[in-house]
């Protein structure tokens, strides 16, 4: 590792949540118990992990719930953990009050510093909409909705789904007949396969819907006509969506996504799945009409509980930014702190070895 060879500080910086960081740290003992590498133990929940209460294993990421971990992707995890315990500090987008009991377990291993939500530069304060052609007509065509009557829906910019779960999507939102904007990549389903929209489906939605290739994220989710997101659950998109107080429809495709759906929709229940536990089943049509009724109707149960949770975690959020005490702020100080000790203490040592040679 270069940062022992050349006697360096060494920081790891983790783009996710603590649970994912803490599951991945684990493998060990995922192995030993049979929920990694294996077929054995594939139903009983793991309650083994220090820090986490209990997760099942349907919500570990994809890479953990894999039976054949010989791929260059495993590979290249194992590898990433082995340089991640020999990091001096590890610091991680999260926040310390969304993940107390997780990130104190990982304090105990490592210098560990929650010092999220870490946002581009002003989109904590105004976001800023960029000049692409897709972004302003999407903000020109959120300018004419009621307040929280727009679905914005968005799969990330690599995760694939199926065609069957497109076809069921898009027959879905017609069916709810709920405004939406539908960010839609070409090879969302392959690069070999970019015509998957039901026949007349774009000319069903005209006035309605929106389709488009890509749009500022942050704009869109940041305007008042936005009241709900249907997403992968990527953990930027989470992030934002949380700050924007926009509650989400779950659906994960991939790696970390399933267990960010975890957290959104079982540990701070600002979410819901578009798909319940279907036994693998396909989604339908009708299961996502029903579940954007829920989520966007503001008249159910859920919609209210799911807004007033969402507000919570939000101020959970902006007090941690707070300059005047926020956890995040404290944090982050204190591992600017942490480093100029251990910079000091490494040029003392190297002066040391060098007076001594």
């Amino acid at each position: 590792m270069i940062s022992k060879k050349y006697n360096l500080i060494n920081i790891s910086f983790w783009t996710e949540p603590a649970l994912v960081l803490t599951l991945y740290y684990h493998l060990d003992l995922l192995r030993a118990h049979g929920h990694f590498a294996s077929n054995d133990n594939r139903e009983n929940t793991i309650d083994y992990i220090p820090g986490v209460g209990a997760i099942e294993p349907k919500d570990l990421m994809s890479y953990l719930q894999a039976t054949d971990t010989s791929t260059i992707v495993h590979r290249i995890i194992f590898k990433a953990f082995e340089d991640v315990k020999m990091a001096d500090f590890i610091i991680c987008n999260t926040v310390q009050e969304l993940e107390p009991t997780t990130l104190s377990a990982l304090q105990e291993q490592q210098p560990t510093y929650a010092i999220g939500p870490i946002f581009p530069t002003g989109f904590a304060k105004s976001p800023v909409a960029t000049s692409l052609w897709s972004e302003s007509e999407c903000t020109q065509w959120l300018h004419n909705k009621p307040p929280k009557s727009v679905l914005y829906v968005s799969f990330g910019s690599y995760a694939h789904a199926s065609k069957n779960d497109i076809v069921e999507i898009a027959e879905g939102l017609l069916l709810s007949q709920v405004s939406f904007i539908w960010v839609l990549r070409p090879d969302i389903v392959s690069s070999d396969e970019t015509e998957f929209l039901p026949v007349g489906f774009e000319e069903n939605i005209k006035g309605r819907g929106l389709i488009v290739t890509w749009c500022c994220q942050i704009s869109v989710i940041s305007h008042s006509a936005i009241g709900g997101f249907l997403t992968h659950c990527g953990w930027n998109s989470i992030l934002e969506s949380i700050w924007c107080g926009v509650p989400l429809l779950c659906f994960p495709l991939l790696t970390d996504q399933f267990t960010n759906r975890k957290l959104a929709v079982d540990d701070w229940k600002i979410g819901l799945n578009l798909c319940d536990d279907n036994n693998n089943k396909p989604i339908t049509r009708k299961q996502v009409s029903d579940k954007i009724h829920r989520l966007m109707s503001g008249k159910s149960d859920d919609d209210d509980e799911l807004r007033k949770n969402i507000k919570e975690v939000k101020r959970t959020l902006e007090n941690a930014l707070s300059s005047t005490n926020g956890s995040s702020e404290r944090n982050f100080h204190q591992f600017i702190n942490d480093v100029e000790a251990r910079i000091i203490k490494l040029s003392k040592s190297g002066s040391a070895l060098f007076n001594h040679a």
